[in-house]
């Protein structure tokens, strides 16, 4: 029940029913007046045009052919009331009730509780005799009255329909509202698999509620990817961390020797060398997917990045054996973070080198998209997905140098620039095909 009592639909349909039934009043006091003045008017004008008739009379007949019109309208009761006085005030024909002698022009005499109120005009006739023509105000003033009362009615119903629609609206809010509140506490109580629930009529609410459901997967893809991180850093640097101590705890055993102390130094610096590097690359991955780098992209030459990453790996695949052949059309621009670029086509071309076949090539195709094509032992189709996930790395690279972040921080990249890294088969089936798609702003 307080839960209602608080409900926002209720407050803006009570508000809405005060605000209905204000202005219903302030209409109906107005309509009053407008439709009185009205009435009113009309009714001046028959007076006007029936005394003109009796003037007519006057004039082609005179004082006694007056006379004899006025009682014969009086006898007929016509819906106006008309009298002749004479100069000193007496009744020559016909009849008004409590007349005033000396009326000239229109006037309104208050009724009583025997007479009701008239509006009467009245005017002098050469000779001194005075024609009054007046009327019954009191269905004037009931039809204002039924059109005054017209605005509270209808407000007042329009007041009540307003709150049995929000005290429904209310219930159907609220209904809604306790799923995605339970919904919402079982999110917070650890479970990241609940949603919020939709109608199913594709209204503003169920609109929302997918953006919400967006927002809770979202937050559930992030919340595992952590858990996945903080295992796979567990797990993956568990190893060097260990041989580390290891090698440290033999050194401090074995007698002091120069020679190899320094050469323990010089393995422990590599061990070390080798985790740093795993951090170093697991931030450079977490700030490109928080999206903190898209504040400093800038425009940057595309081509002109390509070129000069392959300048630098050109010897690292010469000494390796390896022939990189470049395919790069000049003046390719986006909006983006150079360095993340770079440490991208970096990644995908050392990938290439140390996994790929003896023939790499780097291409810069329309879209853009930087390609590097290699004709190795390529990724089994099964694994093309998991191979861009921290720390994941093929069973037959395991004995070669690397974290298992080279891919993912190629993933991320594409995805800080709204692309993303598309893993295939190379030419003729042979090899990889590293696809790294930017979006272009």
């Amino acid at each position: 029940m307080n839960a209602r009592k608080s409900s926002f639909a209720l407050r803006v349909a009570t508000a809405s029913a005060v605000v209905m039934l204000v202005l219903s009043l302030l209409g109906s006091g107005w309509g009053w007046l407008r439709a009185e003045a009205a009435l009113r008017q009309q009714l001046d004008l028959a007076i006007a045009a029936e005394a003109e008739g009796f003037l007519r009379e006057y004039e082609e007949f005179g004082l006694r052919g007056l006379a004899l019109a006025v009682e014969a309208y009086t006898r007929r009761r016509g819906p106006l009331f008309v009298a002749l006085l004479a100069p000193d005030g007496r009744p020559i024909a016909g009849r008004i009730p409590a007349a005033p002698p000396a009326l000239r022009g229109f006037a309104n005499l208050p009724g009583t509780g025997e007479r009701p109120s008239l509006r009467v005009l009245g005017g002098t006739l050469p000779g001194g005799a005075t024609l009054l023509v007046a009327a019954d105000l009191t269905p004037v003033d009931r039809a204002a009255s039924a059109l005054a009362w017209t605005p509270p009615i209808a407000g007042g119903t329009a007041a009540l329909l307003a709150l049995l629609l929000g005290f429904l609206a209310a219930l159907r809010m609220e209904r809604r509202l306790a799923g995605a509140a339970s919904a919402a506490l079982g999110v917070m109580e650890g479970d990241l698999t609940r949603r919020l629930p939709l109608s199913g009529r594709g209204d503003e609410f169920d609109r929302l509620t997918d953006t919400f459901n967006a927002l809770l997967g979202r937050i559930e893809a992030l919340m595992q990817a952590q858990r996945q991180v903080t295992d796979d850093i567990a797990h993956d640097l568990r190893s060097p961390l260990s041989r580390l101590r290891q090698l440290l705890e033999g050194a401090l055993a074995a007698p002091r020797d120069p020679a190899r102390d320094a050469e323990v130094m010089e393995r422990a610096l590599e061990e070390l060398d080798s985790v740093l590097a795993s951090f170093a690359a697991l931030l450079r991955i977490a700030r490109a997917e928080s999206g903190v780098l898209r504040q400093g992209f800038a425009t940057l030459d595309l081509s002109a990045l390509l070129q000069s990453s392959a300048e630098v790996m050109a010897p690292v695949a010469e000494e390796a054996r390896h022939r990189l052949r470049c395919e790069i059309p000049p003046g390719i621009s986006l909006d983006g973070d150079a360095g993340l670029l770079r440490q991208a086509v970096v990644n995908l071309l050392d990938n290439a080198i140390l996994h790929g076949g003896p023939n790499i090539t780097l291409r810069l195709l329309p879209g853009p998209v930087v390609e590097v094509e290699d004709d190795g032992l390529g990724i089994p189709e099964a694994e093309r997905d998991a191979v861009t996930r921290r720390f994941h790395r093929l069973d037959r690279s395991r004995s070669t140098p690397g974290t298992g972040l080279g891919l993912a921080l190629v993933a991320a990249a594409a995805k800080a620039h709204g692309g993303m890294l598309r893993l295939a088969a190379g030419a003729g089936g042979q090899g990889l095909s590293a696809r790294l798609e930017l979006a272009r702003n």
